[in-house]
């Protein structure tokens, strides 16, 4: 979406919502069932990661030339309470890299949920859960359950977190052929959309601005367990609005100053004919994906996510993929793996018109009004960028692995993952990063 207008205020949610959330679970439980005796787990998860590029600029928020721990590291503690043979509730909570900004590190609680068991094969969930929109989804911070070193990011930056508060009841049939389970949920959340302005008029600095979202969600997701192999596919409404109420902008207005001397209005502080908005923007969303035995003990991994932001002009209107071969060899397990981020063409070629806006510097306010067009076309946000990546990871220990991966990414117009320098451009970038890390789990 389209976010130039927003401010970079994010609203913090009390930390007394999440407690009282966990609070109310377990006083609800302890009301309708029966007195037994709690059966209480606890477990944890963890990677310290390290990446550094090549380049002075940043990308994916915090990887430049002068390396990083920020981007892949996180810690996890997980506590499960089985109630009784139905009934049970998970608290998991962690400490990573802010979603909300670029400099502060914040423990958030992840999964705050109620389940109830009814039978065998149904499963409700209630409560702050994790949608299963990508393969790795209920896994994406135990570093330990996969082999990438990072997790393809041309298809797992499609959404900053699958964490709803919510509904998920899930089915499962069990077939000669495999076991099949439709899970289907409804909830919501916050997010903050981040965009990097080279320029930002009203801040007056270039730098990245965070605008707080409402996010409503529902969808239906089919997966098939086949032995080794998983299949999956999913469809899913999502529905973004401002917390306050304010709108969006739909596209930017040509303004004519003179014959052949014309801009973009991105703020309705500039002069034009107002700018176009909604209040809500919806976004269908479409995701697949396969993790399979291919023979002679390789395996193909590949998933596909396509967003639709319907009736505006926004870089997230997008698809992405990646395809990945790996192939265990004793305690290693090597891979080399492609990926694709593109934005529609309207998206990208609106994006190439409003980056070339300029006026001549005789018009009075010339050098406000060009970089505001450079900013505009940056909260667009879009994406045309193409990852090699070879790895691999190294099992030290059943709860401990390491990893090391080489990655190189190219993009073509513009990169909205690529916090271009003032003045410079994201597109026509090559940057390489080397990743280590220790993932472990206790």
């Amino acid at each position: 979406m389209n976010f130039y207008t927003r401010t970079n205020r994010y609203r913090k949610e009390p930390a007394m919502k999440l407690r009282a959330m966990s609070i109310v679970l377990a006083v609800g439980a302890s009301m309708t069932l029966p007195a037994v005796a709690l059966d209480l787990s606890t477990s944890g998860f963890g990677t310290l990661g390290y990446s550094r590029s090549d380049q002075p600029y940043t990308y994916q928020r915090f990887v430049d030339d002068g390396g990083t721990f920020k981007r892949d590291s996180v810690l996890g503690l997980q506590v499960d309470a089985r109630l009784n043979d139905q009934f049970s509730a998970t608290l998991q909570g962690k400490i990573a890299a802010s979603l909300k900004n670029d400099t502060t590190t914040d423990a958030t609680i992840s999964w705050a949920f109620l389940s109830w068991r009814p039978s065998n094969d149904w499963l409700v969930r209630v409560g702050r859960l994790r949608v299963p929109f990508y393969l790795r989804s209920e896994s994406t911070d135990v570093g330990t359950t996969f082999d990438f070193a990072q997790l393809p990011t041309e298809v797992y930056s499609a959404s900053p977190t699958t964490d709803i508060d919510g509904l998920a009841i899930s089915k499962t049939w069990n077939t000669p052929a495999g076991e099949w389970t439709l899970d289907g949920y409804l909830g919501s959340t916050s997010i903050a959309y981040r965009a990097y302005l080279r320029d930002n008029p009203a801040a007056g600095l270039p730098g990245a601005v965070f605008s707080p979202l409402k996010v409503g969600a529902r969808g239906l997701v089919l997966t098939f367990q086949q032995d080794d192999n998983l299949y999956r596919i999913g469809a899913h409404d999502v529905r973004v609005r401002a917390p306050d109420g304010q709108p969006f902008p739909v596209t930017f207005p040509g303004v004519t100053i003179a014959p052949g001397i014309s801009y973009y209005q991105v703020s309705s502080l500039m002069p034009g004919p107002g700018l176009v908005t909604i209040t809500e923007a919806h976004t269908p969303t479409y995701t697949m994906g396969a993790d399979i035995g291919v023979g002679v003990n390789f395996r193909l991994i590949g998933e596909y996510v396509r967003r639709n932001v319907l009736g505006v002009n926004a870089g997230s209107n997008s698809q992405g993929a990646y395809l990945a071969v790996l192939r265990p060899v004793g305690a290693w397990t090597p891979y080399v793996s492609v990926g694709r981020l593109l934005s529609r063409p309207e998206v990208r070629d609106f994006y190439g018109k409003v980056n070339a806006s300029r006026v001549p510097a005789f018009i009075p306010g010339a050098a406000q009004i060009n970089a505001s067009q450079r900013a505009g076309a940056d909260s667009l946000n879009p994406f045309d960028q193409t990852t090699w990546a070879l790895g691999t990871s190294y099992r030290l220990s059943p709860t401990t692995k390491l990893k090391a991966e080489w990655t190189r990414t190219r993009t073509g117009l513009v990169s909205g993952l690529i916090d271009a320098p003032a003045g410079g451009e994201s597109g026509n970038q090559v940057v390489n990063v080397l990743s280590l890390s220790c993932s472990f789990v206790f």
